[in-house]
Parts: structure tokens; sequence; C-alpha cells
């Protein structure tokens, strides 16, 4: 679940749901605005709604397409915390269920929402769905939105490597 959206954001939920090393890892303001994608001054406010996880890239690649990043429908890499069958859930009803760059441009990436495991798109909980997101990080830098918003997607530039593990943050 994403830190507080409003009120106040003890150490502990910066600790748990952005860095994700657990509530009795000692967190520190540096390691949060890495997670967070800048080298600046950050304030507390700027960390209400935002869920770090970390992305274990794989590639899918078939006949025709290759994909980088994390898929859960095309077993691509992996993504943790795992909290639903291999999806990262945000809100109840609110799933994030790939992050990968689009085949054969690299320099672009998806990120979708969905409902549920299955796919859908209709329900996602209100302030959860692909169009509130205002800030997306890969490996530990912000990355600019692009494109219209829908519900269940947005694009962002990124090239995901084939391996490895990367931090990421989604602020809502």
């Amino acid at each position: 679940m994403p830190t507080p959206a409003s009120g106040a954001i003890s150490m502990n939920d910066m600790n748990v749901q952005i860095t994700r090393a657990g509530g009795t890892a000692t967190v520190d303001m540096n390691t949060i605005r890495t997670r967070f994608g800048g080298s600046g001054a950050i304030s507390f406010s700027d960390l209400h709604d935002c869920e770090g996880f970390t992305v274990t890239c794989g590639t899918y690649s078939s006949k025709f397409i290759s994909f980088d990043g994390w898929n859960v429908f095309l077993g691509t890499g992996s993504v943790s915390p795992n909290e639903s069958s291999g999806h990262l859930q945000f809100a109840a009803a609110s799933f994030m269920a790939q992050m990968e760059s689009f085949a054969g441009t690299n320099d672009s990436a998806a990120l979708m929402i969905y409902s549920d495991t299955g796919g859908a798109t209709i329900g996602v909980t209100a302030g959860y769905k692909a169009s509130d997101i205002t800030r997306v990080v890969t490996a530990n830098t912000s990355r600019t939105l692009t494109g219209t918003p829908d519900d269940n997607s947005r694009n962002f530039t990124y090239d995901f490597p084939a391996s490895g593990t990367i931090h990421c943050l989604i602020k809502f």
C-alpha cells in the first residue's frame, strides 16, 4: 500500500512503503531522496501516496516481439513485493501488472494498472488509476510521463535492461 494520502507520514511508512526495507531496518533521508528520484530537497508532503518497489528485469522473446522489464501476463521478470499472483497491489482493486519496454523501441516504456489480476480495467479504486500517477521513478531516476493518460496506462522513457534489479517508485 502507498504511504498515506494526507496527514502525517511516519519514518516507518517511508521505510516500509518506499524503501521496502521492513519495519526494523534503519531509514535515512538520503535513501528516501534517492528512491524518490531526486537529489535536492524534498518535503514530507512530496511523499504522500508513494509506493516503492523493485523490478527484477527479464526478457520475453517470441518470433515477432521482444520485451525487457516486467510483465506478469507474458511471464517476464518479477516485482517485489509480489502481492497478488505476480502483481503489485496499490489499493483494493488496483494492481500493477506490467512495467516494460515496448517491443522494438527500447526507449519508451509502459506502466499498466488493472482492477483485477485478470487484466480488466473497470473498477480501479478511485485515486489509483494510471491517470492519477504524477511521478514514476525507475533505477532511482524520475522519468517524464508522456502521452495522454488513460485509466490503465501511462508511458515514460526508459530502456529496461534484460536482467538485473532496479528500484522504482510511483506517486499517485
